[in-house]
């Protein structure tokens, strides 16, 4: 009894037909029967009612059903967790609601811990808390502190966003801007920002935004153009040519909290200063 003989009936048990279970598995009809009738020889008793043109599960065959749904979840838990856990062992895989934490954390963590691989992703908090709880993330970032069973939390910094305009903009001399100062004007916009993605377009309904999904490109239009964007504070990288200007509006201040499993303390101690000290550097990346 193979694995893909209890796939194709759990299959035929969702879907009724063998024509339509084959197509779900992507194998031929012909090659599904042949299947079934093999698996139906291993249970050595009848799980089919078959006719001249028919074949149907039989009460015994839904029961088999049941049984093969089982196993199969139970296979793919175990893939699972056994995948996990090997990641775990030898990846740090850091995520994060916005993109500016991550940056500094994997920078940081790359440079500190050599002998493991390091990875990040920037999720919503919902899929980041549970990757933590499983055991998938080492360390997560979000915006608030939270309370989560079995893990610490520690405050890392913050984030400030400004506009990044060329030195020759009519706004370039101004200690601070707010949205409105620049609604209407047309801004270049990094697609993958986290939470940030839909600020923009809420805090000027009257700009039109260039949005870009490639990193590359869109920082070789930042340097090339006199269009607006956006910068952050956390990372450094002067820009020639470039001004940022600080966004005066508390919606484009955010706050970040690292949080870890407790059996990852030692781990998260080792990093705390680093995490502090990267958070330090105040100067400007577009994003």
């Amino acid at each position: 009894m193979e694995l893909y003989q209890l796939e194709e009936l759990a299959a035929l048990g969702k879907y009724g037909t063998i024509s339509r279970a084959a197509d779900e598995c992507g194998v031929s009809q012909p090659a599904m029967s042949r299947s079934m009738r093999k698996l139906e020889e291993d249970f050595a008793v009848p799980i089919f009612r078959r006719t001249s043109n028919t074949i149907e599960l039989n009460d015994t065959g839904r029961l088999a059903v049941e049984w093969a749904g089982r196993i199969v979840s139970m296979v793919a838990s175990a893939k699972e967790e056994v995948r996990a856990f090997d990641r775990r062992r030898r990846t740090i895989l850091v995520g994060s609601e916005a993109p500016a934490p991550l940056w500094s954390l994997m920078s940081m963590l790359s440079s500190s811990e050599v002998q493991n691989t390091v990875a990040g992703e920037l999720r919503s908090r919902a899929v980041l808390l549970d990757g933590l709880r499983n055991g998938s993330y080492r360390f997560v970032v979000t915006t608030e502190p939270l309370n989560v069973d079995g893990c610490l939390t520690v405050r890392l910094g913050e984030e400030n966003l400004m506009f990044l305009l060329g030195e020759g903009h009519p706004l370039a001399g101004r200690r601070t801007l707010t949205f409105s100062d620049l609604d209407g004007d047309n801004i270049l916009l990094y697609e993958n920002i986290g939470m940030w993605r839909n600020l923009p377009q809420e805090a000027m309904p009257r700009s039109h935004f260039i949005v870009q999904s490639d990193r590359e490109s869109f920082e070789q239009l930042v340097m090339r153009s006199d269009i607006p964007s956006f910068a952050t504070d956390l990372i450094y990288m002067p820009l020639e040519g470039k001004v940022a200007i600080p966004i005066d509006d508390p919606r484009a201040h955010a706050e970040y909290y690292v949080l870890a499993r407790k059996d990852d303390q030692k781990l998260l101690g080792r990093f705390v200063h680093g995490f502090r000290s990267s958070f330090r550097t105040r100067s400007s990346y577009a994003i």
